[in-house]
């Protein structure tokens, strides 16, 4: 069953879709998970609606589908004969991503059960004031080459990004064991040690079908009350190099939809209780606005400029004088973007609550930058950092910020 109607419900306008956190977003995936398992919990569970089917199941897995927005699901996944099963079998809904819509974003959230505005770790790119640097947020390292022999010798503690509960740490004190399946270069970072804390066993893989592998071994193994967390990240790649709908995206979702093939083939009839969601979509990239003129109002701190963060799709910067550079932009970029102030993006909610913790703040920065659906906004700090990417997200268009969540017990798989 498709629950398509469920996305015109969601507070929109001409150009943007806005995340509705009350329980049909992402941030609403964790509490979901610990009522599957009889936790009383103070969080917002996603609407029962949309994951009836899956309650009294042992074993929970939880896919996170790195850039799989909603229309991917519905033009491209559900041409193949697994997704057609799990449309027919299961309930699919468009929710919606939180913001900003990056993996960034969401990772910290489906790691923590927290939103962005509580956990802080808003975007790839972030402006760390005690160390007076941009960062690459997960992996932890300068935004900037130029930075690299400063970041040797500050010797950064990665515990910086976030210091609190896992929400492996939170299913380990109720006595859920906790497994967590993903790329091995991404386990090996700072950001993967500090966040898969408390999961029972950490398991790489090189490739995909290496990893449906593990997870089918590991289903069969564990008959406790279990979570498992699978990451996958093949179509997020192929958005940013090629764009999305481009015939490498779509090998990379046929190639995806072929393992769960052979996971229903080898699995169906069991009660193993499935989920599947992503953390954002993704817009196309058709134009992109390196904007000028902007230096001398950028805020100094140790006598160095804070560069322009987060990314082309919701570019902040930090300023001493808002109104002065919000001018200087909206005469350069012609009515393809909006422009908020941090407290605007901070009091209206977008990011799933209304205040930030004072320690965070400073990632905000002064001016938010949001380009329409295809726009891309930029400030080049060095000349050498451009916009390379075709497909790329972090703002509010739809195609970003609606995104599938599918539930699915393996049960109800017959004759497969």
């Amino acid at each position: 069953m498709i629950n398509d109607d469920i996305q015109f419900r969601y507070r929109n306008d001409d150009h943007f879709v806005y995340p509705d956190y009350n329980g049909y977003n992402f941030s609403n995936i964790n509490s979901t998970i610990l009522s599957l398992f009889g936790i009383n919990n103070n969080g917002i569970s996603l609407k029962k609606e949309l994951y009836s089917n899956i309650s009294g199941s042992k074993k929970v897995v939880f896919f996170y589908i790195d850039g799989l927005g909603y229309d991917s699901w519905k033009n491209y996944l559900g041409n193949y004969k697994s997704f057609q099963e799990i449309n027919n079998s299961g309930i699919v809904s468009p929710i919606t991503s939180v913001f900003p819509s990056t993996t960034a974003a969401a990772s910290n959230t489906i790691n923590t059960g927290l939103t962005p505005a509580e956990h802080g770790l808003f975007e790839w790119r972030l402006y760390i004031e005690k160390y007076n640097m941009v960062m690459k947020s997960l992996p932890f390292i300068p935004a900037y080459k130029q930075d690299r022999a400063r970041f040797a010798d500050l010797k950064p503690d990665p515990s910086i990004l976030f210091h609190g509960k896992t929400f492996y740490e939170t299913l380990n004190e109720h006595e859920i064991k906790s497994y967590v399946i993903s790329f091995a270069d991404l386990l090996k970072s700072s950001y993967s040690r500090i966040m898969y804390s408390g999961a029972k066993e950490r398991k790489r893989y090189d490739f995909l079908f290496e990893g449906f592998l593990i997870l089918r071994k590991l289903l069969k193994k564990v008959h406790e009350n279990s979570y498992i967390f699978f990451y996958i990240e093949d179509p997020d790649k192929m958005e940013h190099r090629y764009g999305p709908g481009s015939p490498e995206h779509i090998e990379a979702l046929r190639y995806i939809a072929s393992m769960f093939n052979d996971l229903f083939r080898d699995l169906a009839g069991e009660d193993i209780a499935v989920m599947i969601s992503s953390d954002h979509g993704f817009t196309p990239v058709n134009k992109k606005t390196y904007v000028s003129g902007i230096r001398e109002l950028m805020k100094i701190n140790n006598g160095r400029a804070i560069p322009e963060t987060w990314s082309p799709r919701d570019m902040i910067l930090h300023t001493d004088s808002p109104e002065d550079m919000k001018n200087v932009l909206e005469e350069q970029l012609h009515g393809s973007a909006e422009i908020l102030t941090g407290n605007e993006v901070i009091k209206t909610g977008l990011m799933g609550g209304s205040t930030v913790p004072e320690k965070y703040i400073s990632r905000m920065g002064d001016l938010l930058v949001l380009p329409y659906s295809g726009n891309t906004v930029w400030y080049k700090y060095y000349d050498d950092d451009i916009i390379k990417d075709r497909g790329m997200h972090g703002g509010l268009s739809r195609e970003e910020i609606i995104i599938p969540f599918a539930s699915l017990n393996l049960k109800d798989i017959k004759n497969y």
